[in-house]
Formats: C-alpha cells, sequence, structure tokens
C-alpha cells in the first residue's frame, strides 16, 4: 500500500530520536525511499491523467461515444426520483466528466406504462456466495426476485436474475445463463444487463448459442464488465491453488474450476480475436465504467486498487477503465464508483454481520441508474 513521503520522513526521524545517529537517518531514509520505490503506488497527477482508452485486440469494431445522450436521460430520473430512494446523489456526484461535448439537455418524458421488455441480469464472481445477502441492482430489502425490484414497477415487471456458480469458468456459467435467455423465447424483448464477470459468461454463451440465439435478445448491456480481462486476476492467479482451500460462505457452489482463468487478460483478449466476430448478429452491445477514488471505496478494496493503480490509477479496485468497454458498444458513461457499490446493496443488508463488514462507503443510488439503464436502451433497440 501507499505511503506518502511525509511519512517515511516521520518513521525515519523516529529511527534518528531512537539512535541519535546521523548515520542511522540517512540509512533509514534510503531504505524507506527504496520500500516506496518497490512497493508504493504512483499516483498521476490530475493534468498527467490522460484522455478516456479503450483495450481490446486490432481488428475489433470501435466504441461509440454516447455519454451526453445517457447523461441527459439519467439527469431527468434524479431529478424526477429525488427523495424517493435512500443513497440519492446529485448528477454530478455519479458520473464523471472525462472530456465529453457539451450539449444542451433535452427534456424527458418518463412514462409508466407497463412494458413488455424482459430483463435479465447476470452477475460476477462470488455473487452467488453471498446471494442470499443482495441481489445486483436490488433495493437492499430483501433477497426476493419477486419483490426486490418493485422500484421498476409499473414499468419493467419481468426481472430475472441467474444464478450463475460463484466460482465456475465461464464455460460453465454460460450453458447456465444460456438456459436463461431461452425460457423468454416468447417474450417480445430481451435484454441482459451483464456485471462483471457476467460479461464473459454472457459472451460465452452467445458464442455457444451462435445462430440459434433466440430472435428477441436485443441488447447486452456491460456494467463494470470484465471485458478485456483483469491485471489482478493474472496476479491472484499465481495463489489460485491457495485461495482454492479457503473456506467459502455455505451459499458457494463447489464448482472445481479455476474461474479466474475467465477472467484473466490472457483468456479475454484471446477469446475477443477469436470469437468476436462470430457472435450472433443484431445485438446491440453497451458498456458502463466505473472507477472513482481509494478514499470512496470499502477499506478492503483500497488494497486491490493499489495493486490495480501501479498499472493505471483509474480503476475500480477490480477492472483499469480501458478494459471495461466491449468492441463496437455504446459508450454510456464513466460512473464514480468501485466494483461493488455499483451493483450490490451491502449497505442495506438487513443481517447485521455482513451489514457492518461490508457497509463503509457502499452506498450508490442504483435504482435511478438501473432504471436510466432500462429507459435508455430500450428507446435505442427500437430506432
Amino acid at each position: 500500500m501507499k505511503l506518502s513521503l511525509l511519512g517515511l520522513v516521520v518513521l525515519a526521524l523516529l529511527v534518528f530520536a531512537l539512535n541519535g545517529s546521523l548515520w542511522w537517518l540517512i540509512g533509514a531514509l534510503a531504505l524507506l525511499w527504496l520500500w516506496r520505490f518497490l512497493f508504493g503506488t504512483y499516483m498521476l497527477r490530475e493534468k498527467e491523467i490522460p484522455p478516456p482508452l479503450t483495450l481490446f485486440p486490432l481488428g475489433m469494431p470501435p466504441a461509440h461515444d454516447e455519454r451526453p445522450q445517457f447523461r441527459n436521460l439519467l439527469g431527468a430520473v434524479v431529478e424526477q426520483r429525488e427523495g424517493r430512494y435512500p443513497d440519492g446523489r446529485t448528477l454530478e456526484e455519479i458520473l464523471h466528466n472525462l472530456g465529453e461535448d457539451a450539449v444542451p439537455p433535452v427534456p424527458v418524458d418518463l412514462p409508466d406504462t407497463p412494458s413488455n421488455l424482459v430483463v435479465v441480469i447476470v452477475s460476477g464472481v462470488l455473487w452467488e456466495c453471498v446471494s442470499d445477502v443482495a441481489l445486483p441492482f436490488g433495493s437492499g430489502v430483501s433477497v426476493d426476485v419477486a419483490t426486490e425490484y418493485d422500484y421498476l414497477k409499473p414499468r419493467y415487471g419481468t426481472i430475472d436474475v441467474v444464478h450463475v456458480r460463484g466460482i465456475a469458468t465461464s464455460e460453465h456459467n454460460a450453458r447456465i445463463v444460456e438456459e436463461a435467455i431461452r425460457r423468454h423465447e416468447d417474450a417480445a424483448d430481451i435484454i441482459v444487463v451483464a456485471y462483471s464477470k457476467g460479461v464473459p459468461d454472457t459472451l460465452e454463451a452467445l458464442r455457444r448459442m451462435g445462430n440459434d440465439t433466440p430472435r428477441n435478445l436485443r441488447a447486452v448491456v456491460s456494467v463494470a464488465g470484465v471485458v478485456s480481462g483483469s491485471p489482478l486476476a493474472d496476479w491472484l492467479n499465481l495463489y489460485r491453488h491457495f485461495l482454492a482451500v479457503l473456506p467459502t460462505p455455505g451459499a458457494c457452489s463447489h464448482v472445481n474450476e479455476n474461474f479466474l482463468k475467465s477472467i484473466s487478460r490472457d483468456r479475454c483478449l484471446h477469446w475477443l480475436r477469436k470469437y468476436w466476430h462470430t457472435l450472433p448478429q443484431g445485438i446491440r452491445y453497451y458498456s458502463l465504467v466505473t472507477f472513482t477514488r481509494p478514499k470512496q471505496m470499502h477499506w478492503f478494496l483500497r488494497m486491490l486498487y493499489a495493486k490495480l493503480a501501479e498499472v493505471e490509477p483509474r480503476n475500480d479496485s477490480h477492472m483499469l477503465i480501458h478494459d471495461q468497454v466491449l468492441p463496437g458498444a455504446a459508450l454510456l458513461g464513466y460512473l464514480k464508483s468501485d466494483h461493488w457499490a455499483v451493483a450490490l446493496p451491502f449497505n442495506r443488508s438487513t443481517r447485521s454481520l455482513w451489514n457492518r463488514l461490508l457497509r463503509p462507503n457502499n452506498a450508490f443510488p442504483r435504482e435511478v441508474l438501473f432504471e436510466t439503464i432500462l429507459r435508455y436502451v430500450e428507446e435505442d433497440v427500437k430506432r
């Protein structure tokens, strides 16, 4: 973890005070500086941070910028839902502005008439293990799918949360995602909202289905998605044998697979290069990216943030910003959130132990974000 230069100086002065030797002071400063150089985290100053980037293999279709349009709709939802939900924030507190083109706001209508859209949510690594604590993008009141998304009614009444395995590979989970999509083949329109590892699980499901993909699957939305893999997974994979023997919550299915491989840079980038052009046609893709400052993260996530910040300080503790964008996707925005807070309402859990452990810095206006995603994509696929 990062130590400030001031902290190193204080430690060195303490050594000097205890020993009274100038050489001890010089030696302590040198060793502490070397420690910081080798293990500390260099943080880019604001003026040094480059513009938004994307990372995927050559030949992939570029993403296109729809941030101003999404910002306009999110602003309308924030304004019209003010005071309705916990964890409310202003638009500026939800979205980063990384050089977006300034556009005047456009009036937005938010109809409440029932929609025939079916929403399939695919979550990420270890979510199954805490599925008795929180549902992705849920209100945090319970873990009952039938009621957790009541805030979307009467507009959106059919929400299906896919129970993917928390410690399984994408190849394993793809079969579960495929089954979930096929359950709604008779619906008018389906969109998949994939969070974190839910993205490679969903993409693998699309590859498996190929030309047999249901025609009513209209869109895939990636939120903090593992698109190009994570350097963190590459690093943790070195300790996979140790991690495999660690105890997991009882809700975890014990699938004997190396799930870290599915979110590694090596696997994800090679998968995109080999299979992207074979995916079924007619599906639209959208990406929402997350990153925030370490002070706004859960204390545990700050340690992971520091490891990733050696590569890119704009990360959400799990993913770098340029690894979260799908090829050819509509880039909707950069959210001021860490990897957990954007989707998982741990801070509202009624189970006291989990609430105490996971509550810090977990607040985020998930209701307004999720509603905005659904409204934006629903309208966009009609064009």
